[in-house]
């Protein structure tokens, strides 16, 4: 039951970093679709810069996931990762709710994906 826990755990958690909070869950539920602005050259930066941080707490909280001997332990060490995210998307000047919307500018346009993969390439 356990594993079964901690593999819930990382999906729910690698989907929470994509969007960016629980508040971007909440807002995921609405039916009419919002305009995103585009991005710029310096949020593709930031963007950047979060997404690795983000990914290096998703990849420490897949470990600690594997070693939680609970589900008490499991569900603190994603509250911790949850906080730790978010500070790490705003520690980059970016806002998760910005981090969130250039996923999903990233998704539909084809600019947006272009510009994010130069900047992760430099």
């Amino acid at each position: 039951a356990l594993q079964k826990f901690r593999a819930r755990t990382v999906s729910a958690m690698l989907a929470l970093a994509a969007m960016g909070g629980g508040a971007a869950l909440a807002q995921g539920t609405q039916a009419a679709p919002v305009a995103i602005a585009p991005m710029t050259d310096a949020e593709a930066t930031q963007f950047v810069a979060a997404n690795k941080k983000v990914t290096e707490v998703a990849n420490k909280m897949t470990l600690e996931l594997q070693a939680a001997k609970s589900e008490d332990e499991a569900a603190a060490v994603q509250a911790k990762a949850e906080q730790q995210i978010t500070a790490a998307i705003q520690t980059e000047g970016i806002t998760p709710k910005r981090y969130t919307e250039i996923i999903q500018l990233a998704e539909t346009d084809e600019a947006t994906l272009a510009k994010l993969r130069a900047e992760f390439g430099s």
